[in-house]
C-alpha cells in the first residue's frame, strides 16, 4: 500500500471508530444462524474490527479478553474467501486453543475447510500434504510449538493470510519462535495479531510483536530503546562487557508510542462497549501464617543472606538463584507442604472461611501458580463435599472440555474451577461469581486474562469479584507491588482495561512502578535484614 493511499485509509477508519450505524457487507460464507434458530448478528464494534481487518493487510487486534475477536477473524477471512476462494490461512495460536478455533468456524462458516495440525510428526507431515493440495477455502490451526516444530514444511509458504493469536507467544525476540514467525509474517500478504494485552510486562514485548506484524513502523530495537525508554548501561557479572537495560518510560514515551501504533492498532476494553458486563470489585484478604509457616519463612530469609555477598548483594552459590528464592518464599507462604515440610497453612484457612462466608453456593475460580497447591486444594475441598473441576495443562483436550462445560452448566453441583496459567487461555468460566488469586500472578498480562474468564459475554452477574489472599509483610505484598507496576504500564499504553467498583485504594490492583524479579529478591533481602536487626 503506498504512503497516499495508505493515509487515506487510516483516515477512513477514523471516521469508522466513531460511527454507530455500521452495516456489515453481505458474506454467504459467514453463517449467523444457529442450529437451535437463534441468530448470531455482529455487534458494532465487532463490525468495526471488521473493517479493520479488511483495509489494513498488517494489523494488531488488541480487544479486550471475551469481545469476540476470533469472531471478527473468521468474519473477516469468510469476505475475503468469497472474492478470492484460493487464498489460503495459518492459525498459530495456543496448543489449548487450536480446538475452540476450529469449532468456532464450523458455528460461524459455510464451505470452509478446516485442518487442525495435531499428532504425531508422521500424522502433521500428511496434514501439511493435504493442506497444500486443497483447493478452496482453507484454514489451518495449529500451536506455536507446532509452527516451529514444523517449519521445514510451512517456510516455503507465500501469500498467505498470517493470523497469530494470543501474540505475546513471540513477545520475546530472542527465542525460537519469534524468528519462526518473524519468517511466516514476512511471506505472507496479510499479517493479522491478536492479543488483549500486547504488554504483559514491558513495553518491549509491544516493540517484538509489532517487529513481526508491522516491521516498519519503529525499525531496530536499540533505535525503539531510544526513542520510547528510559535506558541506562549495566555490567554483565562476570564480564566486561557493558549493555542498555530498560528501567523505566517517561510519560512523553507512552503518549508517543500510542500515537505511533494507532492506525494499527485497534483495543477496546470491555466497559467501553460491552457495558451490559458485570463491573470488578477487587478485595485484598489479609490473612495470618501459622507458626510452622512464620518460622519456616523466617529460615528461608535469613538463609538468603549467607548466600548472598553483603557488599554486591550478588548471589554467591549457583545453586540458589534469584528465581528459586523467590519461589521458595512464595511456596512456603502458600502451603508447607510444597517444600516438604508438616504444619498447617494460614493462607488455606483464610481460603475456605472466604468459601464458606462471602461466596457459599457462588461458583467461583481459584487460580494458583503452583501445580502443588492446586492438588492441595482439590484434596481440602472435595474432603468438605465441594464438588470441584481443574485446569492445570495436563489434561487432555476432551477432560478440559469437561471441565469447562460442567462448570459453566448452571444446574450442575461443579462449584470449583482450579486453575494455573495453563487455563488462563482459551476458555469460557463467565458463570464465575469470582476469581479468587491465591497467589497473586507475576504478570499483568496473566492478571487480566484469569479475570478474562470471568468477565466476558454471558456473565449472569450484576458485579462480580476479584479477591487476593495475602500474607502481610512476605513475598505476597511484593508480588502485588510488582503486579501494580505492571498494571500501570499496561493501562498508560493501551487505557484502562477494567471497570472497576467498589475498592479503596489500598485494594487497588492498578498503580505505576517499576520491578522485576531481582527487584522481588532486592526486597527479600531487606526483610532478611529488618528480622535481622530485630532480633
Amino acid at each position: 500500500m503506498d504512503n497516499k493511499k495508505l493515509l487515506a485509509t487510516i483516515e477512513k477508519l477514523r471516521e469508522i471508530r466513531v460511527k454507530e450505524d455500521l452495516t456489515p457487507p453481505a458474506c454467504k460464507m459467514l453463517n449467523t444462524h444457529m442450529p437451535n434458530g437463534g441468530e448470531i448478528k455482529l455487534r458494532q464494534y465487532q463490525i468495526q474490527g471488521v473493517l479493520h481487518l479488511l483495509a489494513m493487510p498488517r494489523f494488531v487486534l488488541g480487544d479486550d479478553t471475551g469481545l469476540g475477536k476470533t469472531l471478527q477473524v473468521i468474519a473477516t477471512l469468510a469476505y475475503l474467501w468469497e472474492k478470492r476462494p484460493d487464498i489460503p490461512a495459518i492459525i498459530c495460536t495456543t496448543k489449548s486453543a487450536v480446538g475452540q478455533w476450529e469449532s468456532e468456524f464450523d458455528k460461524f462458516t459455510t464451505g470452509v475447510t478446516i485442518f487442525k495440525c495435531l499428532g504425531t510428526k508422521k500424522k502433521r507431515a500428511k496434514i501439511h500434504a493435504e493442506f497444500k493440495e486443497f483447493v478452496g477455502p482453507k484454514a489451518m490451526v495449529m500451536g506455536y510449538r507446532t509452527a516451529v516444530n514444523d517449519f521445514q514444511y510451512l517456510q516455503s509458504m507465500t501469500g498467505h493470510v498470517m493470523v497469530f493469536d494470543e501474540a505475546t507467544a513471540f513477545k520475546n525476540d530472542r527465542a525460537q519462535v519469534h524468528q519462526v514467525c518473524l519468517h511466516l509474517a514476512g511471506s505472507a500478504e496479510r499479517v493479522w495479531s491478536l492479543s488483549a494485552t500486547i504488554i504483559k510486562n514491558r513495553l518491549m514485548e509491544a516493540w517484538a510483536i509489532y517487529k513481526v506484524t508491522v516491521p516498519h513502523i519503529f525499525g531496530n530495537k536499540t533505535n525503539f530503546m531510544r526513542e520510547y525508554c528510559i535506558t541506562r548501561d549495566q555490567t554483565i557479572p562476570g564480564s566486561r562487557r557493558r549493555i542498555k537495560i530498560v528501567v523505566g518510560h517517561r510519560k512523553r514515551d507512552i503518549e508517543a508510542f500510542r500515537e505511533h501504533i494507532d492506525p494499527y492498532f485497534l483495543g477496546r476494553p470491555k466497559h467501553e462497549v460491552a457495558k451490559e458486563l458485570p463491573p470488578l470489585t477487587t478485595k485484598v484478604i489479609h490473612c495470618d501464617l501459622s507458626k510452622p509457616q512464620k518460622n519456616k519463612y523466617a529460615e528461608a530469609l535469613q538463609g538468603l543472606l549467607e548466600y548472598t555477598d553483603p557488599e554486591t548483594g550478588e548471589v554467591m552459590e549457583r545453586e540458589v538463584t534469584k528465581l528459586t528464592a523467590v519461589t521458595v518464599c512464595q511456596q512456603i507462604v502458600n502451603h508447607p507442604a510444597l517444600i516438604d515440610c508438616d504444619g498447617e497453612s494460614g493462607k488455606l484457612e483464610t481460603l475456605l472461611d472466604v468459601l464458606d462466608n462471602e461466596l457459599n453456593g457462588e461458583k467461583v475460580i481459584i487460580f494458583s501458580r503452583f501445580r502443588g497447591m492446586i492438588d492441595i486444594l482439590e484434596a481440602e475441598l472435595e474432603a468438605k463435599k465441594i464438588k470441584t473441576v481443574r485446569i492445570t495443562g495436563t489434561e487432555n483436550g476432551n477432560q478440559r472440555m469437561a471441565s469447562q462445560k460442567a462448570f459453566q452448566d448452571e444446574k450442575d453441583e461443579t462449584k470449583v474451577c482450579l486453575i494455573t496459567m495453563a487455563a488462563a487461555e482459551g476458555i469460557n468460566l463467565q458463570l464465575a461469581k469470582a476469581v479468587v488469586f491465591y497467589d497473586t500472578p507475576w504478570s499483568a498480562g496473566d492478571y487480566l486474562q484469569i479475570i478474562g474468564r470471568m468477565i466476558r459475554i454471558g456473565s449472569i452477574h450484576e458485579k462480580v469479584f476479584s479477591y487476593h489472599i495475602c500474607a502481610p509483610k512476605t513475598i505476597d505484598e511484593r508480588v502485588m507491588k510488582t503486579l501494580k507496576a505492571k498494571m500501570g504500564l499496561i493501562e498508560a499504553v493501551l487505557g484502562k482495561r477494567l471497570k472497576e467498583e467498589g475498592s479503596g485504594a489500598e485494594d487497588s490492583i492498578l498503580e505505576v512502578g517499576q520491578s522485576e524479579i531481582a527487584d522481588l529478591f532486592d526486597g527479600l533481602l531487606d526483610d532478611a535484614r529488618d528480622i535481622i536487626k530485630v532480633k
